[in-house]
């Protein structure tokens, strides 16, 4: 177990960095490598970032879309601190949209878990989330 263990840890670590660190250094590969990397990390990585799920006003005042906010300042952006950024996720895959909206057209979302609005939002809302609660109980 212990050889199993050194082996998956730092000799696959070390190849898997010098992977990683060849991707980074390859021009045209650079920008898409980090930027999807750093996507999926913000689902499940350290920098996980889809932890605060959020229901966004965007398209009329009542049209609410579930979110998850990623940024709660837009200084960056010389917007204000009045904005905050809204990653919605598309069902089914892995893309999305990132709005930027008033602070008063976002609302958290406490009864669900960031997971199950994440797992509600990609299945287009067909996914029962009490249901799925049962059964893991």
């Amino acid at each position: 177990m212990l050889v199993g263990w050194v082996s998956s840890n730092f000799l696959m670590g070390g190849v898997l960095q010098l992977f990683d660190q060849w991707l980074e250094r390859t021009p045209g590969v650079k920008l898409i490598y980090t930027s999807t990397r750093d996507f999926f990390e913000a689902f499940a990585g350290n920098k996980r970032k889809f932890n605060r799920a959020v229901l966004a006003n965007v398209f009329g005042p009542d049209v609410w879309i579930v979110g998850f906010l990623t940024d709660e300042e837009m200084e960056k952006f010389e917007l204000g601190s009045d904005k905050v950024a809204v990653y919605v996720p598309q069902g089914y895959n892995f893309a999305g949209q990132l709005y930027i909206l008033p602070r008063e057209k976002v609302r958290k979302i406490d009864k669900i878990t960031s997971g199950e609005a994440m797992k509600y939002a990609v299945t287009g809302g067909v996914v029962d989330l009490d249901a799925e609660r049962s059964s893991h109980t």
